[in-house]
């Protein structure tokens, strides 16, 4: 251990790679080995990989252009179509350990980086393919360009370099649009960022941002900006605007998605920012510019909850910025054993986290069974569909989160569509793939309920064929229920 040790602080950079490299080839060890099957979002986004285009009817599309080029290259396997997220985490991971260095010095960075490669939403994030792992990558990346044109006070380079990953990571997830808003956060409370920031530099990024990003306006243009009004819909600003108790649930979710020690180490020095700013010294300028980068997500996302609602992961583009800033004014107050402790006990809750993602059965075993229901039995449910469809026209499916999941191991199964009962085009397979009563033909129905009286006003003819019961774990089934539908009407 001694040695290591000396190794460690002789070579922070060294050590920093190998740890961070040993714990992302376990994860993709993890993801080869894994019993999880697809969810309905991964699905969704592997459904899309299928037929490349410039947007999708609910995100940006480089979520689906990533899945393609991993699966092109690996098949169409589960772990190939989530192969790139602990990549894009190990290279979140390096953006800040590299900024944390510049910045703060070589602990800062060593225990930034490694921290945020043990973050719970990162450790969840680092084995499911979802957009949070772009963004996060090219957000990051976009940070540490900022802060390299903030240094050289002034470079053309570094600005295309920004400009391209805020672009990407608006590419990723519409939620990089809080990166230009903390931008000019820290142009207005940073005397240092003011004097530094040219704004030929700052045109030339947002150019290259706007070039980045037009196909998928033009696609968004030609689609009825079908993505835009979905983000909007999912904001559900309708009824009434307070909404006190769910604004509580997403705060109390913050240190179960950042990790609890970060959470409230950014907690305690934003609560006594005035001291931690005393004793920053000529870090004074990169601790308020890096706290303008963290405050627009988490403040924008607690409105958001408190008018209506908000996922536990929707202001995660605040924590790159925060867990640099609770690292530094940690050390800085000469506390950061409490990082290096919550770094350990968040390695510990990982190592165990990925023997459960890796076997079911130790979840199982530790009660965590359910929380693992919507990553199980989609394999059996797909090959039982695929069996029964034998001999059908088609496959009507009622519902977005079984649709994914069945098109990907129900494959060789005839043609899938969407049944839309209310007539409003809610999701992707509405939109692209739907029921068609011009086409005819005997239908296999899918539905998630014992609803027939969901078809009979499409079908003159309806009938049940039985229930398929999926087990999902101890205690825990998916029931989905066949019929043959045929007379359209």
């Amino acid at each position: 251990m001694s040695a290591f040790l000396n190794y460690w602080r002789a070579r922070p950079f060294a050590a920093f790679w190998l740890l961070a490299g040993a714990l992302s080839f376990a994860r993709v060890l993890v993801l080869v080995f894994s019993d999880a099957d697809l969810g309905p979002d991964e699905a969704q986004y592997w459904v899309w990989s299928l037929d490349p285009a410039f947007g999708y009817y609910s995100k940006p599309p480089l979520i689906a252009w990533t899945i393609g080029a991993t699966t092109a290259l690996f098949g169409q396997e589960e772990w190939a179509v989530r192969l790139a997220a602990p990549f894009f985490h190990l290279g979140a991971a390096a953006f800040l350990f590299a900024l944390g260095r510049r910045l703060y010095g070589e602990a800062v960075g060593v225990w930034a980086g490694l921290g945020w490669l043990v973050v719970p939403g990162v450790a969840l994030s680092s084995v499911l393919i979802t957009t949070d792992a772009p963004l996060l990558f090219f957000w990051s990346a976009a940070l540490y360009c900022f802060f390299r044109l903030v240094d050289l006070r002034g470079s053309l380079v570094w600005a295309t370099l920004c400009g391209a990953a805020v672009g990407l990571g608006l590419m990723s997830k519409y939620a990089m649009i809080y990166f230009p808003v903390g931008a000019a956060l820290a142009y207005i409370v940073s005397p240092g960022v003011r004097v530094a920031l040219r704004w030929r530099d700052l045109a030339l990024a947002a150019l290259i941002a706007l070039s980045i990003l037009a196909p998928n306006f033009l696609w968004n243009a030609a689609n009825e900006f079908s993505t835009v009004t979905h983000t909007a819909a999912n904001a559900s600003w309708n009824g009434s605007f307070l909404h006190p108790v769910k604004f509580a649930e997403f705060l109390a979710a913050q240190p179960g998605v950042f990790g609890p020690v970060p959470f409230f180490l950014f907690i305690w020095g934003a609560a006594t920012l005035t001291k931690r700013l005393e004793q920053a010294g000529a870090a004074r300028m990169a601790d308020l510019a890096l706290l303008a980068f963290a405050l627009p997500p988490l403040l924008i996302v607690s409105g958001q909850a408190l008018i209506s609602r908000a996922h536990a992961n929707w202001a995660a583009a605040a924590f790159p910025a925060a867990l640099l800033l609770a690292t530094a004014w940690a050390f800085r107050a000469r506390i950061g054993w409490l990082v290096r402790a919550g770094v350990l006990v968040h390695a510990a809750a990982v190592a165990i986290f990925l023997a459960v993602f890796a076997n079911f059965a130790v979840g199982d075993a530790l009660g965590a069974g359910k929380a693992l229901r919507g990553v199980r039995g989609w394999e059996p449910a797909g090959a039982a569909v695929a069996e029964a469809a034998k001999g059908y026209d088609g496959v009507l499916v009622d519902d977005r989160e079984a649709m994914g999941p069945l098109i990907f191991y129900a494959r060789g199964a005839p043609p899938f569509m969407s049944l839309n009962s209310n007539n409003r085009v809610e999701h992707h397979y509405e939109a692209a793939m739907p029921y068609d009563p011009s086409g005819g033909g005997r239908l296999l129905a899918v539905l998630t309920h014992d609803a027939p009286e969901a078809l009979t006003p499409k079908f003159s003819a309806v009938s049940r064929i039985g229930v398929l019961s999926i087990p999902l774990g101890p205690g825990e089934t998916r029931e989905l229920y066949l019929f043959e539908a045929s007379g359209a009407q």
